[in-house]
């Protein structure tokens, strides 16, 4: 975005009857970093869980975890071993 859009936005913002916590809010919200990536990179359906880096960086460490040598499983196979998962909770 360039200045000039951002000084445009600012005043804007200015103009509005927002409280100061809405200012804030608002504020650190147009500074975030955008993780806004194409989800069909990941996803043959354009899943918009996949839009976000972060969840498709979550997914790539839960891949890494469940590949190392020490990872112990539970298959889950029947409804009575899903019912019995589900009770040790």
């Amino acid at each position: 975005m360039s200045t000039v859009a951002l000084n445009n936005l600012w005043s804007y913002i200015r103009g509005l009857s927002l409280s100061q916590s809405d200012r804030e809010w608002l504020a650190n919200r147009l500074l975030e970093p955008s993780y806004q990536i194409d989800p069909y990179t990941y996803s043959p359906s354009g899943d918009t869980f996949f839009a976000d880096a972060r969840n498709v960086k979550a997914v790539e460490q839960d891949i890494a975890e469940a590949h190392r040598p020490e990872a112990s499983f539970t298959r889950l196979e029947t409804a009575e071993d899903i019912t019995a998962m589900l009770s040790a909770l």
